[in-house]
């Protein structure tokens, strides 16, 4: 049911959504042999390369294409940009096509292959994760992929990008490529210790989040300190307090879990000066 490389024309792509929604789960006859009832359509060179470059795929990486098709994407992400990669594909036609492939270009030695259900697989391990998927795949994906990846993990989706989450980054080369960096969990309310040129000072500041679209502030005595220019990018943070209208306190961090480390500046240019900061969390 789970193809890379589905190409839906515009005029009839409620249809296909539909169609899609509608159609019955994979299969078994009487003989064992499964029936796929979507067709797959291979993705161009051109799609197949955006993807890399959009995600930024490096040697370090570990690829997963959620339904891989003939393996076109993991074999050049492995031979192109010296990843190592996983497709899993619901067709075991597609699947042992895709490891004779990965042979004949000579990457089986760093590509895998596996038949199975794209909505039931294991990511975990993934730093990049590539879908060409119908949007409702690609909706019911959207939760197994926040649940299992970790912060920073890039997602790149070709044609098809997530409702509600707004992409860090899209690009239109003849086709769109919407890319999504997993963010870390910051909502709820943390107290600050922070390394000021006065001395230390704490804060407890709260955090709203959406995706990777956060916002807060702290309470303090007096008023109110908003974070302003507050970004999250996988588990990289950075927000501004001012105090008194007249000084900035830069921080920059990165999100383990419980804890937030990282150093704030102070003051403008040759007078800035740099200290540390650590934040825990109070409530999630």
């Amino acid at each position: 049911m789970l193809k890379a490389g589905i190409r839906v024309k515009a005029t009839i792509l409620g249809l296909m959504s539909a169609l899609a929604a509608a159609l019955p789960a994979p299969a078994a006859d009487v003989n064992g042999k499964t029936h796929i009832p979507t067709p797959f359509i291979p993705s161009t060179a051109l799609a197949v390369d955006e993807m890399l470059r959009v995600a930024d795929v490096q040697p370090g990486d570990f690829l997963i294409d959620l339904g891989s098709g003939d393996g076109r994407i993991v074999i050049a992400a492995a031979r192109d940009y010296g990843a190592r990669g996983l497709g899993i594909d619901i067709d075991p036609a597609l699947v042992a096509e895709s490891t004779e492939n990965a042979r004949q270009a000579g990457v089986a030695d760093r590509v895998t292959f596996r038949q199975g259900d794209a909505l039931k697989a294991d990511v975990r391990d993934a730093t990049v994760v590539t879908l060409y998927l119908l949007p409702n795949l690609v909706e019911r994906l959207n939760p197994l992929l926040l649940k299992q990846l970790k912060p920073g993990t890039r997602i790149v989706a070709h044609d098809y990008g997530f409702a509600d989450w707004l992409p860090d980054r899209q690009v239109t080369i003849s086709k769109n490529y919407f890319l999504y960096v997993v963010p870390a969990r910051v909502a709820g309310k943390w107290r600050i210790e922070a390394e000021l040129p006065d001395g230390k000072r704490d804060y407890e500041i709260d955090f709203e989040q959406n995706f990777q679209r956060i916002k807060g502030g702290s309470r303090v005595q007096g008023g109110y300190l908003p974070a302003f220019d507050a970004q999250l990018t996988g588990d990289r943070i950075r927000f501004v307090f001012v105090e008194n209208r007249q000084t900035s306190h830069h921080f920059e961090g990165r999100v383990e879990g419980w804890a937030m480390t990282g150093v704030v500046h102070t003051g403008p240019g040759r007078q800035r000066a740099t200290g540390r900061w650590r934040a825990t969390r109070v409530t999630s």
